[in-house]
Parts: structure tokens; sequence; C-alpha cells
């Protein structure tokens, strides 16, 4: 009988890579584009944590790692995607991909992993229950279940996102209202580091994008609230993040901004709008009617 052999991620593998992803992974198939996002522009990708399994020359499975490093040293390590062929699960070969994967993480002093959430280059924020074998798998090697998030859809068709009486209004108090520019990097920068250190890669991606796909809110000469979108997940429809600093907030910015990326996404030709990971879920729901539309179970396992 011919080993399994497990390697690194080869660029000849991709084709059949995402193949074998699309045919196991029922609720979140991938494009080419959206594939190589996820691998080749994870801001911390490492070849050796991209593996896949090969049994005489056929894709059997593949797995996806990345390590983010923390403000205070070290790194959390993340398993962002991981599929098995249908008809070769329960023979072993997802437990060597993930074996493989924790060990070379372990390696690099990783003491922590967490299942998909891996922000700022994620494609799910947990595992939808839907995938029941996904959650039976990590729980019998491990991880524990520590919470759950939703993700919200927001029907774009029918809507109307039009802002100008608001913003007019919003004018006479000295607030500017408009889609950002390279040279409000700094700005940008200087509103995240203060209250959302950990969006900052996320939504300076959205500067490179054409148009830039960032709206802000400026007072005093300075960014006080901002919406995103495209800043993962590009050209699906991905919304967010979006933050009103503390001392704003009640004064209708954040509805305006919402509704601006939304007026984009909707002429990007999508019906839906996705809300991940989301908090505020009545916020939403009041400034897009948007509905809770998955649910998703958070795991971690400390090596």
């Amino acid at each position: 009988m011919t080993p399994l052999l497990i390697r690194p991620l080869e660029d000849r593998d991709a084709e059949g890579v995402l193949s074998l992803w699309n045919r196991g992974v029922r609720y979140d198939r991938m494009t080419p584009e959206l594939f190589e996002e996820k691998i080749y522009e994870d801001p911390n990708y490492m070849r050796e944590l991209v593996l896949v399994a090969e049994e005489q020359n056929r894709l059997l499975g593949f797995i996806a790692g990345t390590l983010r490093p923390l403000a205070e040293g070290g790194a959390t390590g993340f398993v962002k995607l991981l599929v098995v062929e249908p008809s070769h699960r329960r023979h072993g070969v997802g437990s060597r991909l993930l074996t493989t994967l924790e060990a070379e993480l372990k390696q690099r002093d990783c003491r922590l992993v967490r299942v998909f959430e891996s922000a700022p280059n994620y494609l799910l924020p947990g595992i939808d229950p839907r995938y029941t074998e996904a959650l039976a798998f990590f729980e019998q090697r491990g991880y524990e279940r520590f919470g759950e998030t939703a993700n919200m859809e927001a029907d774009l068709h029918a809507q109307n996102f039009d802002t100008s009486a608001e913003e007019a209004k919003l004018r006479e108090q000295g607030f500017e209202i408009r889609r950002a520019i390279m040279g409000d990097k700094d700005y940008v920068r200087a509103l995240l580091q203060q209250h959302w250190a950990a969006w900052i890669p996320e939504v300076e991606r959205t500067l490179l994008n054409y148009p830039i796909s960032l709206h802000l809110a400026w007072h005093n000469h300075k960014v006080v609230a901002f919406s995103a979108y495209d800043g993962n997940n590009l050209n699906t429809g991905w919304f967010g993040p979006m933050g009103t600093d503390p001392a704003y907030r009640g004064s209708g910015l954040g509805g305006i901004l919402l509704k601006r990326c939304l007026a984009d996404i909707k002429a990007q030709g999508h019906r839906l709008a996705i809300i991940p990971w989301i908090g505020p879920y009545r916020f939403y729901a009041h400034h897009s009617g948007a509905n809770i539309a998955r649910v998703f179970w958070r795991y971690r396992k400390n090596l």
C-alpha cells in the first residue's frame, strides 16, 4: 500500500486543491481569485504551514495554517482551511494533516491554535455547525468550543441607500463625510490605533482597491468614524469593519457610513451584502434590514 505523503502546497496543486475544496465544502465554495487571496495574499503566509495529503499522485486532503503575532509577543496559530476528499474521510487523512500542522506551529513556539477565524485574512469566523463532521473532528482532537458568532445578510435589491439629506444636516454641524483617499492613511491609522488596532491590516487593504472601499467621517480635522468593505474576501459582498469614536456615537454617522458601503456593494452587482462576525445586530437590522443568516461555533486548543 502506498503511504500517504504530507507535503507543502506547490503551484501545480492549486487547480486540484480548489476542485477538492469545492467538492468537499458545500456552503463556502471559492473562486481561483479567492483561493489565492486566502493562501498567497495572507500577510503571514508561510509555505511550511500550507499542506496537502497525496497518495499515488492523487490529492486527498488540504490544510492551510497561519501564525498571527501578538502585540505582547508570541503568536496564535490558526487552522485557516481544511478539507478531505469525501470518499477518504475517516481514513486518517485529516488527522495526519492536522497533526503535521500542529507540530509545525509548536516548533515556532505557538501554544494556542484556533479554527478558521484568522483575521485579517479569513474565509469563515468559525465552524458552521452544519459541517457536523468538522465539529466532531476537531472536538475529538482536543479542540474546545469557547463561543459563537454569526454573519448577517442584507438584501440590497429593493433598498435605496441615498444619504444626501442626512449628510447635509451633519455638514451644518461641521462634519465631512466622503470616500477615503490614499492621503488619509495616517489619519485613519490614528483612529484605529486608539480603538481597534487589530483592524489596521484589514482596513488599510481597502485603500488598495479601486475605487477605494473605505468611507470616512471627519470632524475638527480628524477621522472620527469609518466604514469599509472588500478588505477581506474581495468581490464577495463582504462588508466591514466599521467603527465610530466613542465620543461621537449617537450622532448618526454609523448609519450613513454603512449605507454608503452598501450602495457600493449593490453597484458591484451583488444582491446580498454579507456582514460578518457581527456584534451589534440590532444596528444592522435597523439600518439595512439585515438578518442573521449563518451561525459559527468558535474552537481553540492549547498545544
